[in-house]
């Protein structure tokens, strides 16, 4: 039996897991990262912290494993995209790495909406900007820290400085290069982004590109003593954790979509070509076998029901904790349509990222009645997510075939049906757990032979815990709740300006 070792730098833990042939998780090691906030909404970390890190969880999955090191055949690295990892020519840190969550560079993205840039950016990109994307990071550091740049050999994403400290190999793979951003349709670096950043003087401190799956290196001697690994291991370039993720719940082939259901909703599709539709909208990543990963963020996910249970009480168990089961009884004993109450779920305080972009957008319950009880406005903070979730996907060009589901609202098998009979969508649900460090692992095994390709590999070793397949009936009534949502949602983008200029003025004015 051969192993595989996926590690997954995220923003807020690092986990390695040792995979088998067939994609069971036989270790796992995680630590949580350490966050350095030097000023009010800076999100930075200390490199060697965070290869420390590293080594620790690579040692703790070894162990619980309970496999010799000389049986993990290849190696692949995930991590948070954005952000900027810089190093000098002996290979040591510029400074502090700058994550994605940053927004020091806030005030330089406002200045380039006003002046009309975003559009040329996001058409050779397929990227928004956000301050913590890497060329906004490089265009501060080149006005704020110049020797940063005098210093620096190379810009690195999160898991490009792991590997590097692996292998000693500097390079970048495709999917991250989408995020510095780059030019979407040659998969390479854009100096004119960098220079619409005002970073145009970084581009030669752009590492080389190699193909996500492509062998980049292999463990030196120095990280085999430190891991634990064995020196000559072969190390691939690896890719973002958003790609990672979609790989590691079996989404290769066009069509395929993934819904993360967390805090915040992540709606992705895979697809066949560099389509940019909705314009000016989300983010567009460079998967492999030549294929794109189309992503439109809700930033409302689970968020909303979590307001709704705090505001509204919720049931309990013996234990103290909240009883789903109670609350999903609750709502399955109120018809379709929630009694003609219609939730726009935008509760999170930072507005929506699509369909439509408005920072000022809040949640609204509409069509509230004397009738309504709290089990009507409980419906509806279920079917709202599903409405919202389609609506990002019907604002794509291009229709999913399929929809997995992961995240903490997927382990609700009253919600998934409820997403398969909104968004007419057969609905899947991953028995992985680590799908960023198995999307990863598996480029890897692709590598070295055990897979012929990311699909077999795929095949073999992405397990479905459940399916569920949308019922005609229900589909063609919510098809009514959906137009009424949309409408519901049009009437309310008229109504957030006034809105936040009439709450503004009250604030001046208390």
């Amino acid at each position: 039996m051969r192993y595989v070792l996926g590690i997954d730098k995220g923003t807020s833990v690092i986990k390695a897991v040792v995979f088998d042939e067939t994609g069971r998780a036989c270790g796992i090691g995680q630590r949580r990262m350490q966050v350095l906030q030097p000023r009010q909404g800076w999100h930075e970390e200390d490199p060697e912290a965070t290869w420390a890190a590293c080594v620790a969880v690579i040692r703790e999955a070894l162990a619980s494993a309970n496999v010799p090191a000389t049986h993990i055949a290849a190696i692949g690295i995930a991590g948070h995209m954005g952000g900027a990892w810089l190093i000098d020519g002996t290979g040591r840190p510029v400074r502090n790495a700058i994550c994605w969550p940053d927004s020091r560079a806030q005030a330089d993205q406002l200045a380039l909406e006003e002046a009309s840039r975003l559009n040329e950016i996001f058409e050779i990109s397929g990227n928004g900007l956000m301050p913590g994307i890497t060329t906004m990071i490089l265009g501060w550091l080149s006005r704020h820290e110049p020797q940063a740049l005098e210093r620096t050999r190379a810009i690195l994403c999160a898991k490009d400085y792991l590997r590097y400290r692996l292998t000693g190999a500097v390079a970048t793979d495709p999917s991250d290069v989408s995020f510095v951003p780059g030019d979407i349709d040659e998969r390479r670096h854009s100096a004119r982004v960098l220079e619409l950043c005002g970073a145009l003087e970084w581009t030669a401190k752009m590492p080389d590109i190699r193909d996500s799956g492509a062998i980049s290196g292999s463990v030196t001697a120095q990280a085999a003593l430190e891991t634990g690994l064995v020196e000559g291991a072969p190390v691939v370039t690896g890719l973002g954790d958003a790609c990672a993720n979609a790989i590691g719940v079996g989404a290769v082939r066009p069509g395929a979509a993934l819904t993360i259901l967390g805090t915040s909703c992540l709606n992705s599709q895979v697809l066949a070509g560099a389509d940019r539709a909705p314009a000016g909208l989300g983010f567009l990543f460079s998967m492999p076998l030549e294929r794109y990963l189309r992503i439109l963020p809700n930033t409302s996910g689970t968020i909303a029901f979590d307001w709704f249970l705090e505001r509204f009480g919720a049931p309990e168990t013996v234990d103290g904790a909240t009883d789903f089961a109670a609350l999903e009884k609750a709502a399955a004993a109120i018809p379709r349509g929630a009694g003609g109450v219609v939730l726009i779920p935008y509760v999170n305080g930072s507005g929506v990222l699509a369909p439509f972009f408005d920072t000022l957008a809040r949640g609204s319950f509409f069509g509230v009645g004397s009738h309504t009880t709290r089990d009507h406005l409980l419906r509806a903070v279920y079917e709202s997510l599903c409405f919202a979730t389609r609506d990002c996907f019907e604002a794509m060009s291009t229709a999913p075939t399929s929809l997995v589901l992961t995240g903490g609202g997927s382990k609700s098998g009253f919600w998934a049906q409820m997403f398969a009979d909104v968004c007419r969508l057969p609905i899947e649900i991953a028995a992985v757990e680590e799908s960023g460090a198995l999307g990863v692992a598996l480029l890897a095994g692709v590598a070295v032979g055990i897979w012929s390709d990311i699909e077999q590999a795929v095949s073999h070793t992405v397990r479905i815990a459940a399916r569920f397949e949308p019922n005609r009936h229900a589909a063609d009534e919510y098809d009514g709740w959906f137009d009424l949502y949309r409408r519901a949602r049009d009437v309310y983008r008229t109504y957030s300006a006034a809105r936040s200029r009439l709450v503004s003025e009250a604030e001046v004015a208390a």
